[in-house]
Order: C-alpha cells, then sequence, then structure tokens
C-alpha cells in the first residue's frame, strides 16, 4: 500500500467547505504522591474543605479571596502545593415575564428554564495553590474561567462560586458499610465530593451525596391573599406564572414556592436534615419566587385555583439536571373529579443542555405545592425534595463493588394523619444530581463491578383526601465516565398519587402529575481532562496543541486529510488511525511533530466505500489524546444533494452536499417546538463536501428538523438525536 505524506504549510482555501472540527486537548492537572494508603472505614466522611468565592475573579489572573472556611465539611485549611476545584454553583438568567415565556422566554408550555445570554453556572476547573494571604488565594496559574458572587436583588440574580480543597491519595480505599460525603448544599457551599487518586480506589462502601443539591421550596400554610396583594401589575390570579412571596409583600398569603436552581434560591426552602421549612431573608427570584413557572433547573410551585381562599391545592413541579422535571398535579375541582379545572400545579424544571464534561451542575429543587389547612409544625410535608449533589473523582484505576450516589429526594408527600387534617397539596421531587468517574489512563478501569447512580426523587402523594396535586418527578441526573459501571441509573422520578373519588378511595390517581424524564449518561472514549485550560504551559493547563480543524474529503477516488495546529508546546507525533466500521482503529500512519509546521496533511490512496479516521496526538512524556473520528462514506447518498448522518445521532453528526458550483451554506436545527437550537454557516466547493456539525453533543435527546439553504439548495430533512 503506497500513501502520500506531506508535513508543509499548506493553503485552508483548499479545503474550504470540507468536515471541518475544532477541539481543545488538554493534559491532567497537579503533581500527583507517589506512595502511600488511606482507609476510611466509617460511615459519613466528609474529606473535603469548602470555601464560599467572593469578589468577581476574571480569567487570566492568579488569585481570589474566600470566606473562612465552612465548618460543616473537613476543616484543613487550603495550603501552599494543594490541589483545589473551582466551581460556578449558581449564575443564569431567565424571563421573568408573568406568562408562559417565563422561563426560557419562549411563548407556550412548559414555562420553565433560563436563556443562554449571562449562563456561568457549572464551569469548574482545576488549580494548584502556590501561598495563601489570608483570605486570599495565589495560584500556579491563570484562571480560565470567569467566576462571579453577587447577592439577590430585586433586578439582580444571584451568582455563587466556591473553593473546594482536593485531597491526593496514592492508594485509597471505602470499607464496606463506610462511605465519603458532603454537606448540604446550604446557597454558598456544600453539595460536592471532589477525589483525586494516582493509582488505586478501591470502593467497597459508598461516595453518596443524595439530596445535597438544591434545595426544594418550602411547604408552607397560607390562608389566602389579604388586601394590598400584587403578582407585579394587579391582584393575584390563578394562572399567575411569579409573584413575590410574604417576605417582601406580606398580603400575598397564597401559592407553592419554586425550587432552589443555578438561577436564584427562593425565600423558603425545605431543610431535609430537620424537616422544616426555613425562611430566607429575601426573595431570592427577581420578580417573586411562588408560583408554576418553573425558574431553570428547578420546580415550580402551585399556583392555587382561588388566591383568595388558598384552597384549591395544586402541586409542585419536579427539579431537573439531565432530563426535564415532571409537572405538578392540578388543584381540588370541587367534587367534580375533573383534573383540568385548575391544572395549575408547578411545571417541571428544564433539563440543563450544556452539560458535558467541561461543564455540570448539581439537581435541581423541586418545587412546592400551595397549602391551607398545615400547621407550622407539618407544612413542610408540602416541599418539594432537594437535589442530587455533584461527585467528581478520578484515578488511575478502580476496583470493588460498592457505589456512588447523587439521587434526587423524593418529595416528603402529604400522608400522615394529623389534628387538624392536612388535606393540603404536595411537593415534586429533586432533580438527579451529577457523578462525573473517570481515570488517568487508557485501558481497563475497573468500574465494572461499581453501581452509579443519579436518579430522580419521586413527587409527594397527596393520600389524606381526593383530587388535591400530587407533586411531579424530578429529572434524572447526569453520568460521565471513560468506563462502564456495574449499572448506571438516571431514571426520572415517578409522579406522586392521590386517591380517586372519595378521601377513602383508591391511591392511583396522577390528577395531571407526570413524571420526570431519564437523565444523560455520557460515554467518553479516552480518559478525558479535569483540567485549568488557561496556562498552555502549565500541567494543570492543556497538552501543548490547539487542533483547529481536521478534515477530510474525496479526491479523485482519494480521501484527504488535512489537520491543523496550534500552541504547539512539547508535542512529540501524531498517529493518524483508520477504521471501516467507526470500532476498531489501526495505525495508517506516523507524522513527527515540526515546530515550524502549523498544517499537515496526508492522501490515503486505497480507502474504502466507508472510512473513519481520528488522530493520535502524543506529547513527548508518553500522554496521548484522540480527536473526534472523520466519518467518510463515498457515494452515500447516490443522487441525493443533501444526506445527514448517522441518524440517529448522538455525539456527531455529518452533512454530505452536493455541488456544482462553490456556495455558501445555512444550515438550521430547529427542536419539535420550532425553537431555533443550533445556527450554522459554510463555504463550499463544487463536488462532494462533508462538513462535521459541532453541538450535537448539546442537544437533548428528541426530534429535530434540519434545513439546508444555498443558492441551489432548499432541503428539509428529519433529525433524531439519541439518548446518550
Amino acid at each position: 500500500m503506497y500513501q502520500k505524506i506531506y508535513c508543509k504549510f499548506f493553503s485552508l482555501s483548499f479545503f474550504l467547505g470540507l468536515f471541518f472540527y475544532s477541539n481543545q486537548i488538554f493534559a491532567q492537572c497537579g503533581v500527583p504522591p507517589i506512595a502511600g494508603s488511606v482507609t476510611i472505614s466509617i460511615a459519613n466522611n466528609v474529606i473535603n474543605s469548602y470555601y464560599s468565592g467572593l469578589g468577581n475573579p476574571l480569567a487570566g489572573g492568579t488569585s481570589l479571596t474566600v470566606s473562612p472556611v465552612d465548618a460543616r465539611g473537613n476543616t484543613t485549611a487550603i495550603a501552599a502545593g494543594d490541589l483545589v476545584v473551582i466551581m460556578q454553583m449558581q449564575g443564569a438568567d431567565m424571563n421573568t415575564n408573568n406568562g408562559d415565556d417565563y422561563g426560557n422566554n419562549v411563548a407556550g408550555a412548559p414555562a420553565s428554564g433560563y436563556v443562554a445570554s449571562n449562563l456561568f453556572a457549572g464551569y469548574y476547573e482545576y488549580n494548584t495553590v502556590a501561598s495563601v494571604a489570608g483570605a486570599t488565594i495565589n495560584f500556579l496559574y491563570s484562571l480560565a474561567n470567569n467566576y462571579y458572587n453577587r447577592d439577590f436583588t430585586s433586578t439582580t440574580s444571584i451568582q455563587r462560586y466556591q473553593v473546594i480543597r482536593v485531597p491526593r491519595y496514592y492508594d485509597f480505599k471505602i470499607k464496606a458499610s463506610a462511605s465519603v460525603t458532603s454537606p448540604a448544599w446550604n446557597g454558598n457551599t456544600g453539595g460536592v465530593v471532589a477525589i483525586d487518586v494516582a493509582n488505586t480506589f478501591t470502593l467497597i462502601g459508598q461516595v453518596d451525596v443524595r439530596f445535597k443539591g438544591y434545595r426544594g421550596g418550602g411547604g408552607k400554610n397560607f390562608a389566602g391573599a389579604t388586601a394590598g396583594n400584587s403578582n407585579g401589575t394587579g391582584i393575584l390570579t390563578n394562572t399567575d406564572y411569579r409573584w413575590n412571596s410574604p417576605v417582601t409583600n406580606p398580603a400575598n398569603l397564597a401559592g407553592g414556592v419554586k425550587g432552589e436552581s443555578i438561577a436564584g434560591s427562593p425565600a423558603y426552602y425545605y431543610d431535609e436534615g430537620t424537616s422544616t421549612t426555613v425562611t430566607a431573608s429575601v426573595e431570592g427570584y427577581i420578580d417573586g419566587s411562588m408560583g408554576w413557572g418553573a425558574p431553570a433547573n428547578a420546580g415550580g410551585g402551585g399556583t392555587d385555583g382561588e388566591p383568595s381562599s388558598n384552597q384549591y391545592n395544586s402541586g409542585g413541579g419536579g427539579g431537573a439536571n439531565g432530563g426535564d422535571g415532571g409537572h405538578g398535579g392540578s388543584g381540588w375541582n370541587g367534587g367534580s373529579g375533573d383534573a383540568t379545572t385548575f391544572p395549575t400545579g408547578g411545571y417541571g424544571g428544564s433539563r440543563f443542555a450544556e452539560r458535558s464534561i467541561q461543564r455540570f451542575i448539581m439537581g435541581g429543587g423541586g418545587g412546592a405545592g400551595s397549602a391551607n389547612n398545615s400547621i407550622p409544625s407539618d407544612e413542610y410535608y408540602c416541599s418539594g425534595g432537594n437535589g442530587g449533589g455533584v461527585i467528581l473523582i478520578r484515578a488511575k484505576i478502580y476496583a470493588g463493588t460498592g457505589s456512588v450516589l447523587a439521587d434526587g429526594s423524593n418529595a416528603p408527600g402529604v400522608t400522615d394523619t394529623f389534628t387538624p387534617a392536612q388535606t393540603d397539596a404536595a411537593g415534586g421531587g429533586g432533580g438527579g444530581g451529577t457523578i462525573v468517574i473517570v481515570t488517568t489512563q487508557n485501558g481497563l478501569t475497573g468500574l465494572a463491578g461499581i453501581i452509579a447512580s443519579a436518579k430522580g426523587g419521586d413527587g409527594g402523594d397527596m393520600t389524606n383526601y381526593f383530587d388535591h396535586g400530587p407533586g411531579g418527578g424530578g429529572g434524572g441526573g447526569v453520568i460521565i465516565t471513560n468506563g462502564v459501571f456495574l449499572s448506571s441509573n438516571i431514571a426520572g422520578g415517578l409522579n406522586g398519587f392521590t386517591r380517586t373519588g372519595s378521601d377513602t378511595g383508591p391511591i392511583n390517581n396522577s390528577y395531571g402529575a407526570t413524571s420526570g424524564t431519564s437523565g444523560v449518561l455520557i460515554s467518553l472514549s479516552f480518559p478525558p481532562p479535569l483540567v485549568n485550560a488557561g496556562d498552555l504551559s502549565s500541567p494543570c493547563g492543556a497538552l501543548p496543541v490547539t487542533l483547529t480543524n481536521f478534515a477530510a474529503r474525496w479526491n479523485n477516488n482519494t480521501v484527504d486529510l488535512q489537520w491543523q495546529i496550534t500552541n504547539e508546546i512539547n508535542l512529540s507525533a501524531f498517529e493518524l488511525e483508520y477504521s471501516n466500521d467507526g470500532i476498531h482503529f489501526s495505525k495508517l500512519a506516523s507524522l513527527p511533530y515540526h515546530s515550524s509546521v502549523t498544517t499537515y496533511t496526508y492522501s490515503h490512496l486505497t480507502p474504502s466505500v466507508k472510512n473513519f479516521y481520528r488522530l493520535k496526538m502524543v506529547d513527548v512524556d508518553g500522554k496521548f489524546f484522540y480527536s473526534k473520528v472523520l466519518s467518510v462514506h463515498k457515494n452515500i447518498s447516490g443522487a441525493k444533494v443533501v444526506v445527514i448522518y448517522p441518524n440517529p445521532a448522538y455525539n456527531d453528526l455529518t452533512l454530505q452536499v452536493i455541488t456544482a458550483s462553490e456556495e455558501k451554506l445555512f444550515v438550521k436545527i430547529f427542536d419539535n417546538s420550532g425553537r431555533l437550537v443550533l445556527n450554522k454557516n459554510y463555504t463550499v466547493p463544487s463536488g462532494q463536501n462533508y462538513i462535521s456539525i459541532d453541538g450535537i453533543d448539546k442537544l437533548p435527546a428528541s426530534n429535530y428538523v434540519v434545513t439546508v439553504k444555498s443558492q441551489s439548495i432548499n432541503a428539509v430533512e428529519k433529525l433524531i438525536v439519541g439518548k446518550r
């Protein structure tokens, strides 16, 4: 087999319209220990230290300030040489209109979500501490991201980040009946376990952050709105999506409170540790924390059918993360049995569409049901459940038969008999959290005996009466790994139920409540980075190469490939790998790196009908990282002008276009509600071109429509994005 290999500068114009791909390749962070062993033998160990971040440090800076260490966690102070994780916990904008465009600014149900502008939540990075001076932490490497800390006002939403000390071990073991956990998120710190193991992590017990995430809306007993109540423009109505709580307006004594999310914290929240409803000092959400609109990934509270009495109790919506939360059940119908009389249970929170190895969040809190028959000692039964927290672990290899748990909690539900009788609505379940468990080497991971669960919590039942709102189920969480667990659970939580027909009827009536949807399992093909990407020369930064494009096209029965790089430091070689099935790869060619060359080309002279290529980039110290796979299929469409494949798509999408001349393409993808979710432009030469459509891995599993337009093309194709 004779192949042509070139290493030279090459005009990019030759490859206009080819299969473009951009990817930042990362190295691992920090200096691990070289010996030693630590064993955890008792339950509920907290090994991380937590600090609330202060100020607004910007990318490129090398320091930030923090509040005193959270006494609920490990109190080992951050010191020089320590590894830390910096994580933006809250920071999202949303539309707060009193309409069905609440949340995502898209008209029509569901009234939930957030907008893309000023979305900071979920960013994180590792860094190494150079020194500590009082409350100031100085880092060896520049920050990769901006971080924001801001208190709530009537016009500004909450923003919070935290700094977490990450203990480093050589060998680490959690014995049976032992566990590692975190303090629950309290609006400033907690909710995250981060562990770094240089060699073997033996897990026989548990890593457990169940119910440690964003807090559920707290159940409150309200007798009904009084004179002076307001939704901002008039008196409260039974279709309002949001209004201020009595914390801001004492006359607004109606409805259920929203859960906590990446966009804010409500005026009342559920403290699962003490089984109480806690009243905050501020409203927590712009334009109000009450009502059935769902803020970001939190469930909405119930909007009562009659605000003046608050007696037609509707259920709370479920929190979200990888999957959407379920809708809360309807309000009392006066005995008609009709769930459509007051169908204003809280909407479910919206999934976090940006979830990836580079960005993730905790599970959203469920919304509370509305209540008028409770008393202070039992009103919390109407609360929403808490979301699951975050587990962030890397090790060389794993062993054992233990479990990692980040489930959202079930809402308490209104199920106990009290005097006076508690005949109120239930809250929504908490969203499942996020589990990231990866290795620092290729090959065996050792995860085959370990169980991972980030399921959504169930909505609360309402069994003390009939036809009162049960809660919606929490959405499933996110699991990210480069291995395969014994089992992985990202199921959405079930909706709650109420009785049918009478106060002794069967408990089988969902009464408008719905379950949460399943979360997302992201399977990685190689050990991923958990990094600081801001300093290319640092061991906390990027592997010293940026792959700016990786392209392929048919050229007279030959496949021409090209890739371009920048930031080349300590790179050793490229290995181009080939497959004819996209699964089994072998080395096609090895090209040495040259410091004066930024563009590399290679011609595969004997391709098959279907061809798959990937680049293995090898550093001088032996570390290596893979690009995504390029797919080139000769005459896949015959005479058809436009083809998209694979379909269903999961992480990558290829657009094949045949043109008679050079043209500019306009490619748009719409979701099943008609909302534009992706918009790309390309210039292609004449002939058979392949274009990689980036961003497919950010889209939720669903049905979509792809439109392709140019001077000569006006095509519409259906696309299915499958569950990952």
